[in-house]
């Protein structure tokens, strides 16, 4: 197989535990994967053809494109888009039988309008802002509006209504009165909802968090940074039921090696410089990968089972490290950025902190230059290279 100098190993069998996992907190409801973002960095393409061999019943993206990249992938479970659909391209949406999220009125009729010059009819799922404060029908604000019009979407002839949902803003917190508010705002228009006579065929406000630590699992829960293997937030981490694996570990390779003396300055800007005779290992990652600019000296990575600490501003394409106190250390070696394997551990959650962000935005942060490796008990069965298709 070609050789790769940097490369994100994503564990099959690691997502197949945490899906179990999650799918054991109820099985009687449905669960709908979270794949937008390119699958949170770890490769929609692979990653959903995984969940629907699994079993999993729904995927959720953020917008057309990546609907219809799961659907020339050959997905064939439901897609909903969570986001906003603009009018040109509700047509392809509706011949590619992705389920659409309507939040106004003027949008269904436009949905409609064009389901009925194909011939055609269109699953949606209506959005309600219980506290978010994003998307949705304003239900606090004028909830009789907000009845009446879903009433009508109800009863137009080419838009069927798949599901009403809603979307926590604080489920990861310590504090859930919030979270218990927004609950309890969904149930309360719901009842009204079915006592217009709407019916609804799925009902779901669940995240991650809302899920394991709440239990609101209504008739789906949307599960996305809990399949990869994190939680979202320390709280959540500290109290969760679940025991979930991380699926991922981010590698590079040392380039190049080089003894410098006391008084060196490296890196752009000269923010670090040597107070003692130093051993500075260049590895080829850097920012326009993925790697956060933030980290710069701060971060650690591992090479031969060793830490080691980034010296100087994190580049472009490339990062300084001290290996002076790491025998042995050689062009072409391993350099573990984060994950876990057999030559140690670092944690993302740490990197999060370091960075003042959290473990989404650095999945997300991996960019295309970088391949995804999947393996299946130790060996590699799937190579997605962005830029080439090399194997």
């Amino acid at each position: 197989m070609f050789k790769y100098q940097s490369y994100l190993k994503v564990d099959l069998d690691k997502l197949k535990h945490n899906y179990k996992e999650i799918k054991n907190i109820s099985n009687l409801v449905k669960m709908c994967a979270v794949v937008k973002a390119n699958a949170y960095g770890q490769g929609a393409a692979f990653i959903t053809k995984e969940l629907e061999y699994l079993g999993i019943d729904y995927f959720a993206v953020s917008n057309i494109n990546e609907a219809l990249e799961l659907r020339k992938n050959g997905i064939f479970k439901p897609i909903m888009i969570l986001g906003y659909i603009s009018n040109e391209n509700i047509e392809v949406a509706i011949k590619n039988n992705i389920e659409l999220t309507v939040y106004d009125y003027e949008t269904a009729v436009e949905i409609n309008n064009v389901a009925k010059s194909l011939n055609k009819i269109c699953k949606v799922h209506i959005k309600i802002d219980t506290g978010m404060t994003r998307l949705g029908f304003q239900i606090r604000l004028d909830k009789d509006k907000c009845l009446e019009e879903i009433f009508k979407i109800y009863k137009m002839d080419n838009v069927v209504l798949q599901g009403i949902y809603s979307h926590f803003s604080d489920a990861d917190s310590e504090d859930y009165s919030y979270t218990k508010e927004q609950y309890n705002t969904y149930i309360g228009f719901m009842i009204d909802v079915e006592n217009r006579g709407i019916t609804v065929p799925i009902k779901h406000i669940a995240n991650d968090a809302g899920a394991i630590i709440h239990g609101y699992y209504l008739d789906m829960i949307r599960c996305g940074i809990g399949l990869y293997g994190y939680h979202a937030s320390d709280y959540v981490r500290e109290n969760s039921r679940l025991n979930l694996e991380e699926i991922s570990s981010l590698y590079t390779t040392v380039s190049m090696i080089k003894t410098v003396p006391k008084g060196t300055d490296i890196g752009y800007g000269r923010t670090f410089t040597t107070n003692s005779e130093t051993v500075v290992a260049t590895a080829t990652i850097g920012y326009a990968d993925g790697y956060p600019l933030e980290l710069s000296n701060k971060a650690y990575v591992i090479i031969n089972g060793k830490k080691a600490k980034i010296l100087g501003k994190v580049c472009m394409d490339q990062i300084m490290i001290d290996v002076s106190f790491i025998r042995d250390v050689k062009v072409g070696d391993k350099v573990l950025l984060f994950g876990k394997d057999d030559i140690g551990e670092i944690s993302l959650y740490d990197l999060a902190e370091m960075a003042n962000t959290n473990v989404y935005e650095l999945l997300c942060r991996v960019t295309m230059r970088i391949p995804r490796i999947y393996t299946r008990n130790g060996k590699i069965v799937e190579v997605c290279d962005y830029l080439q298709k090399i194997n």
